[in-house]
């Protein structure tokens, strides 16, 4: 048994001292696979803070403000501060062209570029331009709306149109004056009277005009319509005259003689042909009275005091000649200018004149005009510049 005893003992030691060797080795290699695990893990941290500077937090930023703008302000409430100042910058415009100006100058929020072309004549002709290079060249552009052109396409439609330069060679080269280089564009039709009276031309240098921003721009020129509707609401008398508020008028039983080739037959207000009435010809100057003492001036005479329906109807009457005064410029404003400077607006623009007076007669009542010549007053204002010798005869 002593043999056996000593025999079990000396194997459980060799045993016993074999794992503890082993135990040693294990966790030796253990400790070497830790160290390296965790200088592993250091590098993939420095690597990842490296990466991490590499981020353009800015670039991420607008990346994600420029998607929640073409999706309508998704993820936030809407911002509409640019739009409603832009109304209420073009509800300010007092006549056609302010409000006009107005508009095109507001549409630049939206697009980096916006030109106002006037149809007339079946032709869209540059009226005023904003964030263009040269302003003076939108004058000089007529675009046939014949052409192939998305011009044309938006007459026709009655809707605006937005496409990519590259995809209407014939705008491309009609706009060429312009300079630049657009890329996405948006024309936008303005409807008066059931008819196309002008067209606004936007454009950017990004592949669109982004949806968001061409649905601002068609609200701001229907809004403007509007505004022009509202201007021309003078009330009306006796015979009925076509308005901005009127249905076209009934034929007339004879064909009455066409214009003028010069004189454009507009759609902001009538387009009938009405017989231009002669002037008055100019009293005979009577001798001068032979010198005297200076009299003192005559006493100014009372001014009678207006009820309220007395007041409106002469702010109306007012309002009503400022718009139509305002129109005759706006087709013709080459001709104003040199009439200006040669002194015969009367003669170059007789028949719009006219027109236009007949109108007026035809809107204001008979108390109202007795009173006051408020179209004659807006002639001298706004063609000749406050200077009533530059209309001439």
């Amino acid at each position: 048994m002593a043999l056996e005893d000593d025999l079990k003992a000396r194997t459980s030691a060799l045993i016993s001292q074999q794992m503890a060797s082993w135990v040693v080795e294990i966790q030796r290699s253990i400790q070497g696979h830790q160290a390296s695990l965790v200088r592993a893990l250091d590098e993939l941290g420095e690597d990842v803070a490296r990466y991490d500077e590499k981020i353009d937090d800015n670039q991420i930023g607008g990346a994600i403000a420029e998607v929640l703008q073409q999706a309508g302000g998704a993820g936030g409430p809407a911002d509409y501060s640019d739009l409603k100042a832009s109304i209420a910058a073009i509800e300010k415009g007092s006549n056609l062209s302010e409000v006009l100006t107005h508009l095109v100058n507001e549409v630049t929020r939206y697009a980096e570029r916006a030109v106002m072309f006037i149809v007339k004549a079946q032709n869209a002709v540059g009226w005023y331009g904003a964030g263009v290079a040269n302003a003076e060249v939108v004058k000089a552009i007529s675009i046939p709306l014949s052409a192939d052109t998305v011009f044309r396409l938006a007459a026709s439609s009655r809707r605006a149109e937005r496409s990519h330069i590259s995809q209407s060679p014939g705008t491309g080269q009609a706009l060429a004056r312009l300079g630049g280089s657009p890329g996405g564009l948006l024309v936008v039709p303005l409807i008066l009277r059931d008819k196309v009276a002008a067209v606004l031309y936007c454009d950017t240098s990004a592949n669109e005009v982004a949806p968001a921003a061409a649905d601002a721009a068609e609200i701001l020129v229907a809004f403007a319509g509007k505004v022009i509707d509202v201007l021309s609401g003078a009330p009306r008398t006796g015979t009925t005259s076509p308005g901005l508020r009127s249905s076209p008028p009934a034929p007339a039983p004879a064909a009455a003689p066409p214009p003028a080739a010069e004189s454009p037959q507009t759609v902001m207000f009538g387009t009938g042909t009405i017989k231009p009435q002669p002037a008055p010809p100019a009293a005979k100057a009577p001798p001068p009275p032979p010198p005297r003492a200076p009299a003192p001036p005559p006493a100014a005479p009372p001014v009678r005091a207006m009820s309220p329906e007395q007041q409106k109807a002469h702010d109306d009457a007012r309002r009503f000649a400022r718009l139509v005064v305002s129109e005759i410029k706006l087709y013709n404003e080459a001709k104003v200018a040199e009439g200006r400077k040669t002194k015969d607006i009367y003669e170059r623009l007789k028949e719009d004149i006219e027109r236009g007076r007949q109108m007026y007669n035809d809107r204001v009542a008979a108390d109202v005009r007795d009173a006051t010549d408020y179209f004659q007053d807006e002639l001298v204002r706004i063609l000749g510049g406050g200077d009533a010798s530059a209309l001439g005869s």
